[in-house]
């Protein structure tokens, strides 16, 4: 993400997005209808420059978003991912947006260390797997890069499962430094 606030943006695999370009008339999306900014800090603004607090959310709203989910300072990876999985459960389900938000927050701030097991031994497997896997790439090869980036995910992942699992701690993410982050603007 950038910071200046027309030139805030999010960094994409192929390119960016920035606010200036979401708040251009020919940025506009019809047929977008949620966005889910998981990202860390996705919803500060400089409030310096106009009246107003530009965001990125702001700015998806004005290309078309009918709601978007961001974040108000910098998130854990794992809680996001678990907060990401349990919102999108809700939605499924048919909440809306702010129902599913609050499930959301609800399920994380009460999730154990034994609901963590559960995902630990696929995040283990997938890590094991991917471990089997490397010699198949070339390590100068667009497909080993590949490879090493979804490999250090699940290790990184993988690591701080363990680290969980070593404390004393029950509920992991009951803090709200976890789960406070995600908000919501637009229609439900």
């Amino acid at each position: 993400m950038f910071s200046e606030s027309d030139k805030s943006g999010i960094k994409l695999a192929d390119g960016c997005i920035t606010l200036g370009q979401l708040m251009t008339p020919s940025w506009r999306l019809p047929q977008l209808v949620e966005v889910f900014l998981s990202c860390c800090e996705t919803n500060l603004g400089t409030p310096s420059l106009t009246d107003d607090i530009l965001t990125l959310s702001t700015g998806f709203l004005c290309a078309g978003a009918r709601s978007v989910v961001s974040t108000l300072w910098s998130v854990n990876d794992l809680a996001t991912a678990l907060f990401s999985i349990f919102y999108y459960q809700q939605r499924q389900e048919g909440k809306n947006c702010p129902e599913s938000l609050q499930q959301a927050q609800i399920q994380l701030r009460e999730f154990t260390k034994v609901d963590l097991k559960k995902i630990f031994h696929e995040v283990e497997a997938r890590e094991k797997e991917l471990i089997r896997n490397r010699k198949k790439y070339l390590s100068d090869s667009i497909k080993y890069e590949q490879w090493k980036r979804e490999y250090n995910m699940y290790a990184k992942l993988n690591k701080r499962i363990i680290e969980i699992e070593n404390s004393t701690q029950q509920f992991p993410f009951s803090d709200p430094r976890y789960w406070a982050a995600f908000i919501c603007h637009g229609l439900r």
